[in-house]
């Protein structure tokens, strides 16, 4: 997840909770819709006009493309004001509450409030689709110009969409229950309340333990072969991990059409994880990077990360609600703009504390996952030498020697190289993961620690 994708959903979903006007207006969806429509054609525009000046020699394509790169990548961010002015100046939020579909579905509103980004996002994807169309005279067909949106989808904002939505949806089921139940029935207010509450946790677990097979639905997956599956599944399992079929772990071969080296493990609960391997980083990394890669995941699992992350978000929605309060109750603004300030800074919160989080668990993820490689090769488990030599699968180690934690460092950092290789932007510091500069120098030094000096002063240098 890119800190773009975060800001646009986040920002798109948070700034609906703040009407700035009372009464709902058609007009807010006219005004947004010719907004949003006037940037999609504009996005359309400026690739057409670029690839015909490409077309009649005006310009090299790597120029073109280029400056394409660049317009679309400024239309992007400018998704996230436009989004702010549907919201706030033009009311978009207070018409849909008002709508009788919309009013009383959270997952109808969230749809609505989210639809001016991502139509916008969607416009830079089309755009750049049939710039590329025109100028490598490609085949201009439908079903290829879907499924390239649909895979950009998948590759981005759909991994926040669609959890989101799936749990606002549960939401729904639960007042609907409370509303056409509960209220009418003859139980306690309070049992009523706490029932509602209940079916939401219900909900929220049912959520969690269904998120690996919801993955498989957003990305495109499909069985490992044997021998991948074979391997993996030892791996997983000399590091204490279960690979039973329902209360274990599984396994999916990540479907990118060769674009991606990645891998990530979905899920919050033991009895439904999913670790996904894309196709590049099967077919591509030698297999003591598969091993380096498939134990920086498990650190992950092992050391709870994910638990961290989202418990450090927590101190930004305390910030965010504690700071509206008290603008409201000092009376420096009104309540619809004390909850903007405050969402603002739960936001600004949330951005550095969970980047700082996200930051300290990729190193300690690099660090953890040397010592499970140990773990998954030790010559105890392993039949003969020969097979640890297998597992590793670097030559530049002599047959027979067993698995220690600073070639496993080594290892990881020559994944990483080659993971990030034709990825330039993938080895420079980002919002959650530190640069490959510095993950690779944090791995060299376990790799190869400095020197222990003696105590004695005569034995150090002046």
């Amino acid at each position: 997840m890119t800190l773009y994708t975060f800001l646009l959903v986040f920002i798109s979903l948070m700034s609906g909770a703040v009407n700035s006007q009372a009464v709902p207006s058609s007009r807010a969806v006219l005004a947004s819709c010719l907004l949003v429509g006037g940037w999609v054609l504009l996005a359309h525009a400026v690739a057409f006009w670029l690839a015909r000046r490409v077309l009649i020699r005006s310009k090299s394509a790597s120029q073109g493309s280029e400056q394409l790169r660049v317009v679309m990548e400024t239309v992007r961010w400018l998704a996230i004001p436009i989004t702010l002015l549907c919201h706030f100046a033009f009311s978009l939020p207070t018409w849909l509450s008002a709508q009788p579909f919309f009013e009383h579905s959270m997952t109808l509103q969230a749809a609505g409030l989210l639809a001016p980004g991502m139509i916008v996002l969607l416009a830079t994807w089309s755009a750049e689709y049939w710039y590329t169309a025109f100028v490598n005279h490609r085949p201009r067909m439908l079903a290829s110009y879907a499924s390239v949106l649909m895979h950009n989808l998948r590759g981005g904002p759909a991994w926040l969409i669609v959890p989101t939505l799936v749990f606002l949806a549960l939401s729904d089921v639960a007042e609907l229950v409370k509303d056409e139940l509960l209220v009418s029935s003859e139980w306690p207010a309070s049992y009523a309340m706490a029932l509602t509450w209940g079916l939401i946790a219900g909900g929220g677990l049912v959520l969690a333990i269904a998120f690996p097979w919801l993955v498989r639905w957003i990305a495109k997956t499909e069985p490992l072969n044997l021998e991948f599956r074979l391997e993996i599944e030892t791996w997983l399992q000399r590091c204490g991990i279960s690979t039973h079929p329902l209360l274990g772990m599984q396994i999916a071969r990540w479907d990118t059409s060769h674009r991606m080296l990645n891998a990530m493990v979905a899920g919050i609960v033991r009895p439904g994880r999913l670790l996904l391997l894309s196709d590049r980083l099967l077919d591509e990394l030698p297999r003591g990077g598969r091993l380096m890669v498939v134990m920086h995941e498990l650190a992950h699992v092992r050391r709870h990360h994910l638990l961290i992350r989202m418990v450090a978000i927590l101190p930004a929605w305390l910030i965010s609600s504690w700071s509206s309060s008290l603008l409201v109750e000092i009376g420096l603004l009104s309540h619809a703009w004390a909850l903007g300030v405050g969402g603002a800074l739960g936001l600004i919160t949330t951005v550095l504390t969970l980047g700082a989080v996200s930051h300290l668990s990729e190193l300690d993820a690099d660090a953890t996952a040397c010592r499970l490689a140990v773990e998954a090769c030790q010559s105890e488990i392993a039949t003969d030498s020969l097979e640890v030599e297998q597992v590793v699968g670097l030559s530049q180690y002599p047959a027979g020697e067993p698995m220690t934690v600073a070639m496993a460092a080594d290892m990881l950092a020559d994944a990483l190289i080659r993971v990030t290789a034709d990825h330039p932007a993938a080895r420079k510091f980002s919002w959650l993961h530190p640069s490959l500069e510095t993950r690779v120098e944090r791995l060299r030094r376990i790799a190869r620690p400095l020197p222990e000096f003696a105590s004695d002063s005569h034995t150090l240098a002046v």
